[in-house]
């Protein structure tokens, strides 16, 4: 009798380990849309706009924990593939590559669209130039400009530096290309060198305006049409502004979890109010519900 006892106790045992694995293939026990405890990797230039939504979040779910990890967008995304993450903050889609990578993993990624951003490019203050034209900065990538500018990104893997690439179909850049460390270490930098041009995320801009552009001002582009366009809400939403990109939440979730729940909530009215109000261009507009009265 003692025995059949301790052989029910022990596959009671195992199945309650099975249901509390880790990956991203089963269901975590306790782990829902609206309660559990999950990572996210975030780049940095995109750390605020994130810390304003999860707070948020966790007040509307209070059994829910989110934990946001700054990493470069590029390792970002890596870690996620690897089910280091559950979710992951993206400027881009997943490649056919990496979603194949992802699917070796048992990952099904699915992208939701959250946001409109912009690469923005910064310069000295002492810097005779406040306008680029669109073409001379794809040479200054592609290393064919004469010009004897350094660009400096914030950090290696940044989601800047692969906007770039991929809009330019660069596999490496030119050797008077550089990152720092952090946004800190970039405006430094700028601030102390007159040729330099530093490349960061319009998120990144809004956020630091102030400490930005005390030491650097922002570049407007020079477009196709001829005419010069500022990094603002109203050129980056119509596409005038060049350097436009997408920003996604990436979930790798089979089942409806913390992550998939999080990420729903950043595309709902909230979310995106959130969005509009930290400068950012949301990825669809907030509906205002207005009663109209016949009688007055």
């Amino acid at each position: 009798m003692k025995l059949n006892i301790f052989y029910i106790l022990l596959l009671f045992l195992i199945v309650s380990c099975n249901g509390k694995k880790t990956g991203n293939k089963e269901p975590i026990s306790g782990d829902t849309p609206n309660s559990g405890r999950i990572s996210i990797a975030v780049d940095e230039s995109f750390l605020p706009l994130l810390n304003d939504e999860v707070s948020v979040f966790e007040k509307e779910t209070p059994n829910s924990k989110i934990e946001l990890v700054k990493l470069p967008e590029a390792k970002g995304i890596q870690e996620f593939l690897d089910k280091n993450f559950r979710a992951v903050i993206t400027t881009r889609k997943l490649t056919d590559d990496e979603i194949s990578y992802g699917k070796k993993n048992d990952l099904n990624p699915l992208h939701f669209f959250i946001a409109f951003d912009a690469v923005v490019l910064i310069v000295n203050k002492k810097n005779p130039d406040s306008v680029y034209n669109k073409a001379g900065i794809q040479k200054l990538f592609q290393g064919e400009s004469k010009n004897e500018n350094s660009v400096v990104f914030n950090s290696n893997g940044s989601g800047e530096i692969q906007y770039f690439k991929n809009l330019y179909n660069l596999k490496s850049l030119p050797s008077n290309f550089f990152a720092t460390n952090n946004l800190s270490e970039l405006t430094n930098y700028i601030s102390t060198h007159e040729s330099a041009i530093g490349v960061i995320g319009f998120n990144s801009l809004l956020y630091n305006s102030d400490s930005i552009l005390q030491k650097a001002r922002v570049v407007s582009i020079k477009n196709t049409d001829f005419k010069n366009y500022s990094p603002d809400e109203t050129n980056i939403r119509s596409g005038f502004y060049p350097f436009r990109r997408e920003v996604y939440i990436v979930c790798g979730e089979s089942w409806p979890g913390l992550g998939t729940g999080f990420a729903k909530f950043m595309t709902t009215d909230i979310g995106q109010t959130i969005i509009k109000r930290a400068g950012l261009i949301p990825a669809r507009l907030p509906l205002r519900m207005i009663e109209v009265k016949n009688d007055f």
